[in-house]
């Protein structure tokens, strides 16, 4: 492609640079859609745009916002000079300086004698070491990507009164290349890294799982043998605690193992027909058994324009139904009434789960659908919580298209109320 471009170039005289940089960019297109690395692509730039741009090094610099203060460093740097002084990964605070005001005001900026320049201002430790490879004139054009700052990139020059500001608009048609390269390398690596962490947490919970399973069938066959009979009541509560927080562990295995298919795969549901004069009853049943273990009452509401038949997956929406019963019943007293209300509404079928329990902090709603969030309402009976539940149904409800919620007032109880598309159409 530079070859291509140079013979252009000479075949048409003198070069029209908005015609050469289209050229320009339209193969940086191509390469980006071939996948190729980032960091040849800015090697194809510096060896091309210097037709158009006089330059000896460029040089790119990302804004790292999470840091505190917020700092921009030095990420890539092509040079014809000798030596460089200031290189990749130097980082210095962004905030107050020259090149926070570029970014904020979105304007290049031009400096054609740095000597000069720095007696009047005192110069940063960059403008030193870029001033101590020979650099004499400087452009600074601001990167963003969907209007938010991203970093800076550098033209230099050893020569003074090298850059003009007619050229204001080639520079920034520059600028917002390099911004779209920079954006979809990032992406790009942000999925890798992404499917790398899927990987690894899968193959933790499966190594994890195994032991786990060995230790609790040996403690299930244990508690049958005659010599456990024989121990003495001290020695029995050590195996049941490590009983309990074994189930624990691997109830907690489970539902990672789950949040983490129903985050990495978002077909995973197997909607079919439902005939809910079947579904319903089933759910009061499962309901029913678990308010037994605590004397619970369970109250099926159900409203008289359900329609026979919906689409959703039943195994999943049973799971949310469970886990806001189970929780209902674990953050209420013994003896109190829970209520499940399945109505009909704009073509959405509404679940609602409401308990007579201690009810939920304003302040705190926002931890309940995160994972392992947790507020400061303790469960009644000091039951164990994985802390997962709620972002797992929160995933399966919108997986199928809908909206989970919650009302709530402290020492009235709760209500869960969640919808779904009645002829939900997922694949």
């Amino acid at each position: 492609m530079t070859q291509q471009i140079n013979q252009s170039q000479s075949e048409s005289h003198p070069l029209n640079p908005e015609v050469f940089l289209g050229k320009v960019l339209g193969e940086v297109s191509t390469k980006l859609s071939d996948g190729q690395d980032f960091t040849d692509i800015l090697d194809f730039l510096f060896n091309t745009l210097n037709i158009i741009i006089p330059y000896e090094r460029i040089g790119i610099a990302l804004v790292e916002e999470e840091s505190n203060p917020p700092l921009i460093c030095s990420k890539w740097l092509r040079t014809k000079l000798p030596k460089v002084y200031l290189g990749e990964n130097y980082c210095a605070p962004i905030q107050g300086t020259s090149l926070e005001r570029i970014l904020k005001t979105g304007q290049p900026r031009i400096i054609n004698d740095l000597l000069e320049y720095t007696k009047d201002h005192k110069p940063s430790k960059s403008t030193e070491l870029i001033l101590k490879e020979g650099i004499r004139s400087s452009l600074t054009c601001p990167l963003k990507a969907e209007g938010k700052r991203m970093g800076i990139v550098f033209f230099s020059s050893s020569k003074p009164d090298t850059y003009r500001h007619e050229h204001i608009d080639t520079y920034l048609k520059i600028a917002d290349e390099l911004s779209v390269i920079i954006e979809q390398f990032r992406l790009r690596n942000w999925f890798h890294e992404d499917a790398s962490r899927v990987r690894n947490m899968r193959m933790l919970l499966h190594d994890l799982k195994n032991p786990l399973t060995v230790m609790k069938t040996f403690l299930t066959i244990s508690e049958k043998q005659s010599w456990f009979q024989n121990l003495g009541e001290d020695a029995k509560r050590v195996f049941d605690t490590l009983k309990r927080n074994s189930e624990f562990m691997q109830e907690l295995i489970e539902e990672l193992s789950d949040l983490q298919k129903l985050g990495a795969d978002k077909n995973n549901l197997e909607p079919r027909e439902v005939s809910l004069h079947s579904f319903i009853p089933n759910l009061a049943i499962r309901a029913r058994e678990q308010a037994s273990r605590k004397d619970y009452t369970v109250t099926i509401k159900t409203g008289a324009n359900l329609p026979e038949m919906a689409h959703f997956d039943v195994t999943q929406i049973h799971r949310v139904i469970d886990n806001l019963v189970s929780n209902a019943f674990k953050f209420s007293h013994r003896g109190s009434n829970v209520t499940i209300n399945i109505t009909k509404g704009d073509g959405r079928i509404i679940f609602e789960v409401t308990d007579e329990g201690q009810g939920i902090p304003e302040d705190e709603m926002s931890k309940l659908f995160s994972e392992f969030g947790r507020t400061s309402v303790q469960p009644t009976e000091g039951e164990k919580s994985t802390g997962l539940g709620l972002a797992i149904s929160k995933k399966i409800v919108e997986q199928h298209g809908g909206e989970i919620s919650v009302r709530s007032q402290v020492g009235k109880g709760s209500t869960f109320s969640f919808w779904i598309p009645m002829n939900n159409v997922l694949q």
